[in-house]
């Protein structure tokens, strides 16, 4: 591509992008790293106008795409991510889906080279699709308690504004990290849990285990997200807040996909659907609500002697606003249970299925948690590196997210084709982490592929390979503010979990399925042994 620099064009890799005759600091930083030579930028113009035009991308046409989706049609069975892997064999690394009820074209890329062009040039305040109805919700039915719609709402300065206040409390590692204690004793009621309820004969979990991880998940992020710790295991009383909110949780994912990822007719008319998902954010909201309420009184009744340093994230966000801490929580409730939990199965079914791997990863762990039950610190987690290769081995060989989205901030050449600023664009890395041209054993799993310290020809190779073909947090300005709190929140899990369990699976290979984002498609029948030491 070409990014412009003072009075100069940049090449970066082989894409070309338009230049509008400004360049902000970030890609000045950006260019100033890339040896390239620099050319005309008349090239760039040369390229636009050999490209072939917009409107000549393949894909499916409206009647085709909605033939093939109708009962008997060859989409009617799959879910989104096989359509998607579908139309990339028929049209290749780059094709569009034409929009409908009111909603844009999509342009699909699969190439690493594009996703880096895309990311590279999407500027300060890049533009990433919101959930609509959740944007209803908050600037329409309650904008007495959403001053601001959040990060998932929010673009260009207003995201910015809002991003920059809640950046330094949410992004900081020693701020999340003092949750350590916490979130490793809600592990071991979890563990005990898990003891309780898997079958005594043969040690196999419930066919609803997905339900229990999604409450572990839930619980974990209260802690954090409301300093509030929930009784939320075993059964729940119908009335109580605690079943409301995992109720309605469940319902936001299952109505979600129906309204902001499917043709809906709710901007029409009121669907049922449409009614029943203001009902659902009510509650997740006014949970949220109720506990910053809480919090407010008690932080106003004592005095304050925490330092800054002492002070949790949500005493933090208080104190900023509380209608900022009402946001930033209903946020990691409806974006951050479900994409942990799934994380965290990943994790677990990738160690099931590899012993040997799972038992490297528990030597390690013996060296700092001699004893099954000796609890985790950050201290003795500053050092785990086969633990974090297997998290991230994990998340590249089973994603949470098939890729990331995106509107163009310039004017790009892709594949030979003109991409007009303000397109937008799903980039699908879901593909490109697993392609054995790029990792050896691509769709196999082995996190001794990212031990910095190795020099085997595995972590020789992925050093080398575009970081753009795995970004499982995302990248650059938008990328994932919840980053720190699944990160720690999935270590803890994992260390504990493997420590107290040799966790096997001798079922069918499990399926995953496309959501919004990628669940298990599946009864969770993990056998759980307790390890003898």
């Amino acid at each position: 591509m070409l990014i412009l620099v003072g009075s100069k064009v940049i090449r970066v890799g082989g894409s070309f992008v338009k230049s509008n005759g400004q360049c902000n600091c970030l890609v000045r930083l950006f260019a100033a790293q890339i040896p390239s030579p620099p050319v005309a930028e008349s090239q760039f113009q040369n390229e636009w106008d050999k490209a072939l035009p917009y409107e000549k991308i393949p894909g499916p046409s409206r009647l085709t795409l909605i033939k093939d989706s109708l009962p008997g049609g060859k989409l009617a069975t799959l879910n989104l991510g096989e359509v998607l892997e579908q139309y990339r064999h028929q049209y290749g690394n780059i094709y569009k889906i034409s929009g409908g009820f009111g909603t844009p074209d999509t342009l699909f890329v699969f190439d690493p080279k594009d996703f880096e062009t895309i990311y590279r040039t999407e500027g300060i305040w890049p533009f990433r699709p919101v959930l609509e109805t959740v944007e209803h919700y908050r600037k329409k039915v309650r904008p007495d308690t959403f001053y601001s719609g959040g990060l998932g709402v929010e673009q260009g300065k207003e995201w910015a504004e809002f991003r920059t206040t809640v950046n330094p409390i949410m992004m900081q590692p020693k701020f999340v990290k003092l949750y350590i204690p916490q979130i490793d004793q809600f592990v071991d009621e979890f563990i005990i849990r898990m003891r309780k309820i898997r079958d005594s004969n043969i040690y196999e979990l419930p066919e609803n285990f997905e339900e229990e991880m999604d409450r572990w998940s839930l619980g974990a992020t209260c802690l954090v997200a409301l300093d509030s710790r929930l009784e939320i295991f075993g059964e729940l009383d119908k009335n109580s807040r605690e079943y409301e909110l995992t109720a309605a949780l469940k319902r936001f994912i299952y109505l979600r996909s129906v309204l902001d990822l499917k043709p809906s007719m709710w901007k029409v008319f009121p669907t049922a659907d449409f009614k029943e998902m203001m009902r659902v954010l009510d509650v997740i909201t006014d949970f949220s609500f109720h506990h910053v309420n809480e919090a407010k009184k008690r932080l106003e009744s004592k005095v304050n002697t925490k330092s800054e340093k002492e002070q949790s994230v949500f005493e933090k966000l208080i104190r900023i606003n509380p209608k900022t801490a009402v946001i930033m929580a209903t946020d990691m409730f409806t974006a951050g249970v479900d994409t942990t939990s799934s994380a965290a199965i990943s994790v677990l079914y990738n160690l099931a299925k590899n012993p040997d791997k799972q038992e490297i990863l528990r030597n390690e762990l013996r060296k700092i948690l001699p004893e099954k039950g000796s609890p985790l610190t950050q201290q003795n987690m500053s050092n785990l590196p086969y633990l974090r290769a297997s998290i991230k081995e994990s998340l590249r060989v089973l994603p949470v997210v098939n890729g990331n989205s995106r509107k163009t901030g310039k004017d790009l050449v892709l594949k030979g084709y003109r991409i007009p600023k303000g397109t937008l664009v799903l980039l699908q890395s879901l593909y490109t982490q697993v392609d054995e041209k790029l990792y050896t054993g691509g769709k196999k799993f082995m996190p001794e592929r990212w031990l910095k310290n190795q020099e085997s020809e595995l972590s020789k190779e992925a050093r080398k390979v575009s970081p753009f073909t795995f970004l499982p947090f995302g990248f650059g300005p938008r990328m994932c503010i919840g980053r720190r709190l699944a990160e720690l929140e999935i270590e803890v899990f994992v260390s504990k979990l493997v420590r107290n369990f040799y966790i096997e699976w001798d079922q069918p290979d499990l399926k995953f399925k496309t959501v919004g984002i990628n669940v298990p498609d599946g009864k969770l029948q993990f056998k759980v042994k307790d390890v003898e030491n």
